[in-house]
């Protein structure tokens, strides 16, 4: 896997969710609820993908052990933490649930980026990515009570199909950056559709796609090619961002602002606690994480498109719907500017440390 990779800087999408977001609000109303059921079909699936394709595979083998804890027991916590939250501003537990595991799961882009820029060590980078791609399709399971069957399924389809399109795209010998990135959004839609098809889940089977696509023809395509797909891939992603944002911002509704901010601060004083719990707690039964690791791999718990693509699933007739939707997206707001500054400065504290 290639470390040169280039990144962007950790201030451009917080910048494009926030401009996204206020070009929505000029077209609040019908617009946003017209779309929004598009966006976990449409929008996600590439991201993932986008993020899948860049995971080094061999760190995050290296690394499972806190993977895992971030993923399994970290993703429960956080969903239960919430829901507590909401409980408490009086939402029904259907719905608070829904809203705690929708935002459970850290945002693969946004945390990719950020880690990237601040220049954290490899094996930190690979864990947060990981846990932010897998805590992704653990949370789709928690809010659509995925069948765990199907959901394997799944993984294997997008396994096979990345192997598969690898495989085509060698055979092709595919020297042009575009044809490789149109080949492979091909493949993140077809796969996708598959697997929603029969009732498995197509974020699970994108992630793979992405996964097995990338290690099938890194030894085979040349480096010119694949840092000219990634490049596509990595402005798709703040363009596909942009337009997410704008879609919520258009669904927003300025009567619920008040409820928005008092319910997002509860969320996102509970995400802190649940983020809390899981690093600086469950994490120490692992001695190679030092305390400065651990306090990096915290502020790592950025959201972003995933929350709000599964919030939109929710039927926004059902009563307390369009103040779920408003928390959720200013809590995901407010998770990027705080990571815009909490992990720089982690970063640091950990270089310095030299742990």
């Amino acid at each position: 896997m290639p470390t040169h990779r280039q990144t962007l800087p950790i201030w451009v999408l917080p910048g494009i969710a926030l401009l996204g977001a206020a070009a929505g609000l000029l077209f609040a109303g019908p617009v946003g609820a017209v779309f929004a059921p598009a966006a976990l079909h449409y929008i996600v699936p590439p991201l993932l993908f986008e993020a899948a394709w860049n995971l080094d595979l061999e760190a995050v083998r290296r690394a499972w052990r806190p993977v895992a804890i971030l993923v399994l027991p970290g993703v429960a916590i956080a969903a239960l933490c919430v829901a507590g939250a909401l409980l408490l501003l009086a939402f029904p537990w259907p719905l608070a649930w829904t809203v705690g595991a929708a935002l459970s799961a850290t945002d693969p882009v946004a945390v990719i980026a950020f880690a990237r820029s601040v220049g954290a060590p490899t094996r930190l980078v690979a864990i947060v990515e990981a846990e932010s791609l897998f805590n992704d399709a653990f949370a789709v399971a928690l809010v659509r009570a995925s069948n765990l069957v199907l959901s394997l399924v799944a993984a294997l389809l997008g396994a096979l199909a990345g192997d598969l399109l690898g495989r085509f795209a060698c055979w092709l010998r595919l020297r042009h950056a575009l044809a490789l990135w149109a080949l492979s959004v091909l493949g993140v839609y077809a796969v996708g559709a598959a697997a929603d098809a029969f009732g498995g889940s197509g974020i699970v089977a994108v992630v793979t796609l992405g996964m097995f696509m990338r290690t099938r023809i890194e030894r085979t395509i040349d480096e010119g090619t694949l840092d000219g797909a990634e490049a596509y891939w990595r402005w798709a992603a703040v363009a596909l961002n942009f337009v997410l944002f704008a879609w919520m911002g258009a669904s927003f509704n300025l009567l619920d602002a008040r409820t928005a901010l008092l319910g997002a601060g509860l969320v996102v004083a509970a995400l802190a606690a649940a983020r809390l719990v899981t690093t600086m707690g469950l994490l120490r039964v692992l001695p190679e994480l030092s305390e400065a690791r651990r306090r990096f791999i915290a502020t790592a718990g950025v959201r972003g498109a995933l929350s709000l693509a599964l919030v939109f699933t929710i039927n926004v007739h059902l009563p307390g719907a369009q103040s779920a939707r408003a928390i959720v997206f200013v809590a995901v707001l407010a998770t990027m500017l705080v990571g815009v500054i909490a992990l720089p400065r982690s970063a640091r504290k950990l270089l310095a440390s030299g742990t």
